[in-house]
């Protein structure tokens, strides 16, 4: 405050009045920023010193991590391997749910005509030419027809039908033309010491009607039927069905249960047998398969033809392959 023509108080009584509230006096060189007494209690005095604003201290925030290629490369696999091992324990147990079901429901569905069949596993064929079906019924379409005497694999039993895998496949035939093999062996005997039984491991198949057994001196001609030749074949046809036959045969020793080889005498001149001259030296015999002749069952597969020679001489060969 200062005294003057606006105020009551004298020179001396501000002098007074400053020693009192011991306010200093202004500079005389500060007029601009000294506060005068009429400006105490405007809005828009300055402030003498304003107080300095308090800086925050901002907390340092954490850097991200910027990613590796490595790790950008094999984020997805590892995603994927999170995920299947969240995904594994319930896959696991709706697969096992679902395989208890089916088994139920298959337990229950099952045909009771169908059943498998007994001890017997292969079977003959009784009739001369009987049907292959595709299916357990006179409509189904025909595969083919075996021979009498073909040993056929069973696998099950229905209404009356088999169902058998032979060299057409798996089918079915009626099961009137068939046989348990197991009871259509016969017992081999020694009454007649020409007949041995051999297994197949000592037969050596030379061609269809042709074979090397073991502990005879030379090779056995089989009798009673002949079969297109391998070695020496007129044509292309059949060398074919010479093959067809050759491995036919094989395939009879293979699956048989029982063989029985049988020495016969062949027809050549008194002296002759066992010379170049009588049967280029090979010997004569019946190959039977679970007492089956390999010959007739060659025969009614169509792979072989009849041939029946006299005491002394054979005819010529008949069957003519190439037409």
């Amino acid at each position: 405050m200062r005294h003057g023509p606006k105020t009551s108080l004298s020179k001396a009584q501000y002098s007074k009045l400053h020693k009192i509230l011991k306010l200093e006096r202004p500079k005389s060189d500060d007029k601009s920023t000294a506060v005068t007494p009429q400006q105490v209690g405007k809005p828009n005095a300055p402030s003498a010193q304003r107080p300095a604003a308090r800086t925050v201290q901002q907390r340092s925030r954490p850097r991200r991590r910027t990613a590796s290629p490595a790790q950008i490369i094999y984020a997805p696999k590892r995603a994927i391997r999170r995920a299947q091992r969240k995904l594994f324990f319930p896959i696991i147990l709706v697969m096992g749910i679902l395989g208890l079901l089916s088994a139920l429901f298959d337990g229950g569905s099952s045909s009771v005509q169908t059943r498998p069949t007994d001890g017997s596993t292969y079977a003959i064929v009784t009739g001369s030419s009987v049907n292959q079906r595709e299916g357990p019924s006179t409509n189904n379409r025909v595969m083919g027809q075996l021979a009498e005497g073909t040993r056929v694999r069973v696998l099950t039993n229905q209404n009356g039908w088999s169902q058998i895998t032979s060299s057409l496949g798996t089918g079915w035939m009626s099961s009137n033309y068939l046989v348990s093999s197991r009871g259509s062996v016969p017992t081999p005997t020694n009454n007649n010491p020409s007949i041995r039984t051999v297994s197949a491991s000592e037969v050596r198949v030379i061609d269809g009607d042709t074979v090397a057994i073991r502990g005879q001196p030379a090779n056995v001609r089989l009798v009673g039927f002949n079969a297109p030749e391998t070695g020496s074949p007129a044509c292309n046809a059949e060398l074919q069905r010479g093959q067809q036959a050759t491995n036919r045969l094989r395939i009879l020793l293979r699956e048989a249960e029982s063989i029985q080889f049988q020495r016969v005498a062949c027809s050549c001149r008194p002296g002759t047998e066992g010379t170049r001259e009588c049967n280029y030296g090979r010997q004569c015999g019946v190959l039977s398969v679970d007492g089956r002749d390999v010959g007739r069952i060659l025969i009614g597969e169509g792979l072989a033809v009849p041939y029946r020679c006299g005491a002394t001489s054979c005819p010529p060969r008949p069957g003519n392959w190439c037409r």
